[in-house]
């Protein structure tokens, strides 16, 4: 699918929601941006993304089973609130 967006007069661009839900970005998180061939090229980074984090684990490991030991060997590095992760997530749906 194709967006159209806009730049504004200081250069800032908004990222349509159906892109944000699609790749769990919230606000804070970090993009890395380059330029191939008069494109720019968005992409998050995941060692700065917490939800991005999660979701890493549940598509690689989930379905293995692999279970909560994984799950905080992952999350450990990056200091996370499992507890309130989930309560945010609960009440953004």
């Amino acid at each position: 699918m194709t967006y159209t967006i806009k730049l504004t007069s200081k250069g800032q661009i908004t990222l349509p929601k159906e892109i944000r839900d699609k790749l769990m970005l919230k606000s804070g998180d970090y993009l890395e941006a380059q330029v191939k061939d008069r494109c720019i090229l968005l992409t998050p980074r995941r060692d700065k993304n917490d939800s991005l984090l999660i979701m890493e684990y549940a598509e690689q490991y989930a379905a293995q089973g692999a279970g909560v030991k994984k799950a905080r060997e992952l999350t450990k590095r990056k200091k996370l609130n499992m507890t309130e992760y989930v309560r945010k997530s609960r009440e953004e749906n």
